[in-house]
């Protein structure tokens, strides 16, 4: 869809393009947002394309969205805002650090990305980094926390300090390793057997562990280990997916779930 001056205002698909061009007709309606209504009113040209199959046109849609950023299109519009999460673990330390810029390898350093889902790759992380501290930490009441691990925006870098290492020693830094690349859940349950044993989940702090372990759990399912079985499913040699490849290999993965149905 194209403006007067012939900037491209939106990108969309349909299965069938007289039933959705219909749909615009009754833009008036009292249920229609006002970015639609702008939308139509904006309009002065349509064009269209037929692919060979839907996944074509998904395809399609993807990079039109990504190299012409339509105005009025939101979804798939800016994956070079993806976030990578890098992690450096040592005998003293927990390095995380969220970037939306490729982070530079180096040695014992650990990158997982590129990640889509702003608030859940942040909850996601601050839950993971907060319950890090917790296993090794003597945390009774929010109140043990630092402060900025407790606030709602997760910090984009933090370095997380082991203090005794009585609970979070290097035993578990391969369940971890495997829960960040999507392949287990084992670090999860790792989490719910120390609170359990520690008699958290029953105190006050128990609603902000469970919290935290459905942010993980959400973390897990639409970023860890959706970017896991893309890496196994294609076979790519590297465990780190381009930022703007993620939305394409997302699709791809979609249909051949599908077909293996």
């Amino acid at each position: 869809m194209f403006g007067r001056s012939g900037r491209l205002l939106y990108v969309g698909k349909a299965k069938n393009l007289r039933t959705r061009l219909f749909s615009y007709r009754r833009v008036k309606s009292e249920h229609r947002s006002p970015k639609i209504k702008r939308l139509v009113q904006a309009i002065h040209k349509i064009e269209y394309d037929i692919c060979t199959s839907e996944q074509a046109a998904l395809l399609k849609e993807n990079v039109l969205i990504r190299t012409r950023k339509p105005e009025f299109n939101r979804a798939k519009k800016s994956p070079e805002t993806y976030y990578f999460l890098s992690v450096v673990p040592d005998q003293q330390n927990y390095q995380f650090r969220l970037s939306v810029q490729m982070p530079e390898p180096a040695k014992g350093k650990y990158i997982f990305g590129a990640f889509k889902g702003h608030r859940t790759v942040r909850q996601g992380t601050g839950a993971l980094i907060r319950q890090l501290y917790l296993l090794d930490h003597q945390v009774e009441t929010p109140f043990d926390f630092p402060g900025v691990l407790m606030k709602n925006i997760t910090p984009l870098k933090y370095n997380l300090v082991r203090s005794s290492q009585e609970f979070c020693n290097d035993d578990s830094w391969p369940a971890l390793e495997l829960f960040l690349q999507g392949q287990s859940l084992d670090f999860l349950r790792y989490l719910v057997e120390i609170t359990t044993e520690r008699n958290l989940l029953s105190s006050y702090l128990g609603r902000i562990i469970l919290k935290d372990y459905q942010a993980l759990r959400k973390f897990y399912d639409y970023c860890l280990s959706r970017n896991g079985n893309i890496i196994d499913k294609f076979n790519l040699s590297s465990s780190i997916i381009p930022q703007h490849k993620l939305d394409d290999y997302l699709i791809r993965l979609t249909f051949l779930d599908k077909e293996s149905e």
